[in-house]
């Protein structure tokens, strides 16, 4: 729906030249309409002169053209009379006074009827949204105020059709847009009863009062389209013979059943057979045909979802006057009476719309995106409007294979009744389009019911998320290799890095700790893990103190501007418990995502540029949308790719992060029986653990967290049939990846990840570096090599041996084979993040 200044569109197409000449000609009036004015709960009055006026949300609408007066000295004839008749008729229906004056009301009513406005404007009805899959499947249907589905009339069957005229307009074939017997009639009997009891407008002029109401966006002009005057009376007259004269019956009563209410949120005919029996409307049986066109009168008082016995007593009524009207033979209707009322009800308009979504956290990422796009509007009620009530059909990237994976893989893994949550983001490298996400909750927002509406795979610092830990450590190696460090950079890593073990880091990332066993300082994640590292085993092993001091090395402002390159927020920068940006050349504790809470969406995003030779994709949505009007929609952008890094850089990082998943931290838990790459992450005291990793086709970006906090730490966790009395990243996260990656890859071409860029590789500096921290003296007779740092000769297990197989500088080669049975994932922690 186009916001202010679009040009007004049929609901239905251009309007046909012809007029239908056919129809079935009923003996008897439509039935009796009470003066009750119906409201249901937050809905406002039906959109019928007996059954008072309904809210609508405000619509733009271009005006309607006036045709230009008609001439004084027009022939009047007969015409007059007709309508000086029905003008007369109309004032009795209201019961106005001095009704012995009605002659001369009459004719001077008539003058100024030939002069009223006769073109309405009918813009687009509101109807709900849909947004869809990347292979056409409805994720979700978006509704405003009014749920409503518009249908074709050729979907309408002929029994939905001939009830509804059977029930409110008997004569609807034969008229010409207002009905002077059914007046008469109605007028006869409000006369008898003394008060309005049954009216006499016709389908025709409900449909242009519906309209009316429609098009109001002001609460005046929404009183005047029910305004119970004979001024208001008229011009729907007006508008209904003018309309009768342009549009086939058929059409006038297509768009009667599209726009009436039927009560319990439901709009349109469509609509209302979705809700109450959740059958599509072609497929209505006669019964609930006749419940259907029975509820149009007083949608509450017939609610057959609160009161079966009115219900029931009005359907009977309908089946009467379709024998009546020869629609249907008594056997028909007594057979149809026989049956008791069942419903199957679809979740009203209280329920958020991504709520029965299939996908419902992309769901709500998508409307909220698109809730602050302009190219919808310029105002946020604007494109609110567009996006509940214009009938978009909004194409997608969601792939429901890696959807469907995803949301598996996080509640076989974690359950949805865990406290612990589990989001989920994938994405395609090299278009950035969203492929999953997902999260172990129901959406919703009843807390106690473990049901969340905060989008944990898309949101993170706003919303309390989670630390990715030493996944953030590939953007550091990422800085060093474009800073000439090859693969071979090593750095002798005591299980403790402070002031004992390097006493420059006092003045290079001061830090002060209450770690008894690290004071002042950043740790491993054990005691064991300490020895000489190069980038590779490094990364591997995910070693806290040789990040620590690679980052020393390339500076920490330039880890960030790498991380931005990458895609990572600028609003995710480090703060402190009072939001105080942290970040600063001597905030060392960067490299291990310290106080740095950042989304899946953006770590999947990051790590997509690796598999994709460097590009970064902006996150990706929506491919194509239409409207109501089968017009496209401009807000599917093409892929918005940039070179963030050489491809070079990407392919060596990817290279390094392989062996994580082959002999590192991430083994076996994220193997998905094909090339893959990934980082593992841990948070201090198991706050929070991560596993980011890809393919070529594919990135990932697992979380897992309590949301009440980090105090809640994972250990002890019930998950995947067992407790956990540690949570790592190479844990349950891994797991989570490897059974979405897996399935949702199953099928497609095994593709290979890219090998080093031998020139990265080496690097312009590289080996051992002196400058680091200072290995403890060699046991006697142990000899140490200068250049790596590593023991040349020296009995086995002598004090001071290290243990780590050497690397000869410059060599950067791609794996060091297989691991050994009992070698340890390493996972851990040391004053910030660890593995």
């Amino acid at each position: 729906m186009a916001g202010s200044g679009r040009s007004a569109r049929r609901a239905d197409g251009p309007i046909p030249a012809g007029r239908h000449a056919g129809g079935q000609a009923g003996r008897l009036g439509r039935g009796g309409s009470a003066a009750v004015k119906d409201r249901d709960n937050a809905q406002a009055q039906h959109g019928r002169d007996e059954g008072g006026g309904r809210s609508v949300l405000d619509l733009p609408l271009a005006p309607a053209s006036t045709p230009p007066p008609t001439s004084p000295v027009r022939a009047f004839g007969g015409r007059a009379a007709i309508i000086s008749l029905a003008i007369a008729l109309v004032v009795a229906l209201l019961a106005l006074p001095f009704v012995s004056g009605l002659g001369l009301f009459a004719k001077a009513s008539a003058d100024h009827y030939l002069d009223l406005p006769s073109v309405l404007a009918t813009p687009p009805l509101p109807q709900n949204s849909q947004i869809l899959a990347a292979n056409g499947t409805v994720v979700a249907t978006l509704h405003g105020a009014e749920n409503r589905v518009v249908v074709e009339g050729n979907q309408i069957p002929t029994v939905m059709r001939q009830a509804i005229v059977a029930i409110e307009d008997a004569r609807f074939y034969e008229h010409g847009g207002f009905d002077p017997k059914g007046v008469l009639r109605a007028a006869l009997r409000n006369s008898q009863a003394g008060d309005v009891q049954q009216g006499g407008s016709t389908l025709t002029q409900q449909y242009v009062k519906n309209v009316l109401l429609q098009n109001a966006t002001t609460p005046a002009e929404r009183k005047a389209a029910t305004d119970p005057s004979v001024g208001r009376k008229i011009q729907e007259l007006r508008y209904a013979s003018a309309l009768e004269k342009i549009l086939p019956k058929d059409e006038i009563l297509t768009r009667y059943l599209n726009i009436a209410y039927f009560g319990d949120g439901a709009y349109g005919v469509g609509t209302a057979a979705e809700h109450y029996f959740n059958v599509n409307v072609k497929d209505l049986t006669l019964g609930q045909a006749a419940l259907l066109a029975g509820l149009v009168q007083s949608p509450s008082r017939y609610d057959p979802t609160t009161n079966k016995a009115a219900a029931t007593t009005r359907r009977n009524e309908v089946l009467d006057h379709m024998v009546t009207s020869k629609y249907i033979s008594a056997t028909q209707a007594a057979g149809a009476k026989q049956l008791p009322i069942t419903l199957n009800t679809t979740e009203g308009t209280t329920l958020d719309s991504c709520s029965n979504s299939i996908a419902p956290f992309f769901c709500d990422y998508v409307r909220t995106e698109l809730s602050s796009d302009p190219s919808l509007g310029s105002t946020k009620e604007e494109r609110q409007r567009r996006l509940y009530e214009g009938g978009l059909q909004i194409h997608t990237t969601l792939d429901m294979k890696a959807q469907e994976a995803a949301q598996n893989a996080v509640d076989t893994t974690i359950g949805r009744d865990s406290r612990a949550v589990a989001p989920i983001a994938v994405v395609q490298p090299g278009t950035g389009n969203i492929l999953a996400m997902a999260e172990n909750r129901n959406f919703g927002a009843d807390t106690s019911q473990n049901q969340t509406k905060i989008n944990l795979p898309s949101l993170a610092p706003s919303t309390g998320g989670f630390e990715p830990g030493s996944a953030f450590k590939a953007f550091t190696m990422a800085t060093a290799l474009e800073q000439g460090y090859g693969l071979s950079t090593g750095f002798y890593s005591p299980s403790c890095l402070n002031a004992d073990t390097w006493p420059e880091i006092k003045s290079i990332f001061p830090i002060t700790t209450d770690d008894k066993k690290c004071p002042d300082g950043y740790s491993n994640s054990a005691d064991s893990e300490s020895g000489t590292f190069d980038m590779r085993n490094g990364t591997w092993q995910s070693v806290n103190t040789y990040y620590i001091q690679l980052e020393a090395k390339v500076g920490v402002t330039n880890v960030w501007a790498m991380a931005r390159r990458l895609g990572i927020p600028q609003s995710d920068a480090p703060t402190d418990a009072n939001g105080r940006l942290e970040l600063g050349p001597t905030f060392g504790g960067l490299t291990l995502s310290q106080n740095t809470q950042i989304a899946p969406l953006d770590m999947a995003s990051a790590y997509a540029v690796f598999a994709s030779g460097g590009k970064y994709c902006t996150p990706r949505f929506v491919t194509s949308a239409t409207d109501s009007s089968k017009e496209n929609v401009d807000i599917a952008p093409k892929p918005e790719c940039k070179q963030a890094i050489s491809e070079g850089i990407a392919d060596t990082v990817a290279s390094v992060l392989a062996g994580v998943i082959t002999n590192g931290t991430g083994s076996p838990n994220a193997n998905i029986g094909r090339p893959a790459a990934g980082k593992t992450g841990t948070n201090d005291n198991y706050s929070s653990a991560w596993f980011v990793g890809f393919t070529p086709q594919m990135a990932a970006a697992v979380a897992l967290g309590d949301p009440r906090g980090s105090k809640y730490n994972l250990a002890g966790l019930k998950a995947d049939g067992k407790v956990w009395p540690e949570v790592f990243g190479g844990g349950l996260p891994a797991l989570i990846f490897s059974r979405t990656l897996k399935p949702a890859l199953q099928g497609t071409p095994v593709e290979a990840l890219p090998k080093a860029d031998p020139a990265v590789a080496q690097g312009t500096k590289g080996g051992f570096q002196t400058d680091g921290a200072a290995a403890p003296p060699p046991s006697p007779g142990v000899l140490i090599d200068p250049l790596t740092g590593q023991p040349i000769v020296g009995p086995s297990g002598q004090p001071g041996t290290v243990t780590v197989t050497p690397v000869v500088p410059g060599q950067g080669g791609d794996t060091t084979g297989p691991r050994l049975p009992g070698q340890g994932n390493g996972n851990g922690d040391g004053n910030g993040n660890g593995h």
